[in-house]
């Protein structure tokens, strides 16, 4: 008898403690369930993702041909050389548009010229300044021929030094 007293004594566990053990992994499961569900789930990442649309038609391609002119740096010893190629804004090639398109092509090569020799060597350095070039080509062929005439510029060669 002398034994049991003692011993130490079981302390009874404290209900109101495993009610709020209980209630937390609960409240922590829910939570967890509920991330996964909304924001890890494929079904959730599809929903932010873009939608793949059509893929886009490539108009009808005119080239401008072969240019090589010195850049705008000062000391005047950087040139580029460059290979343009225009998009039309039409689906179907049109011989009658195409050839009175070669008619002009000299005023399309002396407004592409100019943009170019007015840049330097750092308008082409970086990748957001080669599409500003290719929208100022752009503007400016748009402008002289009416809006929407050309839908895209492309550099099919680009070399400067």
């Amino acid at each position: 008898m002398a034994e049991t007293e003692n011993a130490p004594k079981k302390k009874p566990l404290n209900m109101k403690l495993i009610i709020i053990a209980v209630a937390v992994l609960v409240s922590a499961a829910i939570i967890a369930v509920a991330v996964f569900k909304f924001f890890i789930s494929p079904d959730a990442v599809s929903d932010h993702t873009p939608k793949a649309s059509a893929p886009k038609t490539v108009g009808v391609l005119f080239e401008a041909g072969d240019f090589t002119t010195n850049l705008a740096d000062p000391g005047g010893k950087r040139f580029l050389k460059a290979k343009v190629i225009l998009e039309l804004n039409e689906e179907k090639k049109d011989e009658k548009k195409l050839a009175e398109l070669k008619e002009h092509l000299p005023v399309i090569r002396d407004r592409i010229l100019y943009i170019l020799s007015a840049k330097t060597v750092e308008d082409f350095q970086v990748s957001d300044s080669k599409e500003k070039v290719k929208k100022d080509i752009l503007v400016a062929l748009n402008k002289q021929f009416g809006a929407d005439k050309f839908r895209n510029v492309y550099f099919q060669e680009l070399v400067y030094q």
